[in-house]
């Protein structure tokens, strides 16, 4: 429930930004909503925290300079994700010349870190220690899709615009991944849907 409310606040500062000559502090809001998960992705996609702030300032220092370029963004969430990702990636592209083949196999890491009011200290090391090793078996794209379906929750169609691909290959991606979590799982002493809300309820850095 605080989630959605979460979204409801940042759909309607949004729509408020966009309405309003001066809507700074609904700007604000959604500043300081995004800037961290749009920080922590870059992170985790291999870039240097300077990069990726560079990015997401880039971003909003565009839909802040000229909103009405941005008056028929409906998913904002899907928009900054989307728009960090591909500075990073005209980023490196600009300065090791790599192609658009180069970036289907980019690393992406994840490290987790707990909220160790939801279950004791000891239980809280070891269900970290498993869900890392759990990821650790994706490829970097399996890592990125249960990021952002898991811990971003974003739906199949953000994730589809997001990774460049179709809604059915966002599912399958996700269905894969999850399976292949199901299979490498099967001799821990944690349930997949115990993995699964850890991944939810948990933040990667």
């Amino acid at each position: 429930m605080q989630e959605k409310n979460k979204h409801i606040a940042i759909d309607n500062c949004w729509k408020e930004f966009l309405a309003n000559k001066d809507g700074y502090d609904a700007f604000s809001f959604i500043y300081d909503s995004y800037v961290h998960d749009l920080l922590s992705y870059g992170v985790n996609l291999g870039f240097d925290e300077d990069t990726c702030r560079d990015a997401v300032h880039d971003v909003f220092c565009k839909i802040l300079s000229d909103k009405n370029k941005f008056l028929n963004v409906n998913n904002l969430t899907s928009y900054l994700f989307r728009a960090v990702r591909n500075y990073l990636f005209n980023f490196q592209k600009k300065n090791h010349n790599l192609s658009d083949s180069s970036f289907e196999n980019i690393p992406f890491f994840t490290e987790v870190t707990t909220l160790e009011s939801l279950i004791d200290r000891e239980d809280t090391e070891k269900l970290k220690q498993t869900v890392e090793n759990l990821l650790n078996q994706l490829t970097p794209r399996q890592r990125e899709v249960v990021y952002l379906r898991y811990m971003q929750e974003m739906d199949y169609e953000e994730i589809a615009v997001l990774m460049e691909i179709n809604y059915n290959s966002a599912r399958r991606l996700v269905h894969r991944s999850i399976e292949h979590l199901r299979s490498v799982n099967k001799d821990s002493e944690k349930p997949l849907f115990v993995i699964l809300v850890a991944l939810t309820y948990y933040h990667y850095l």
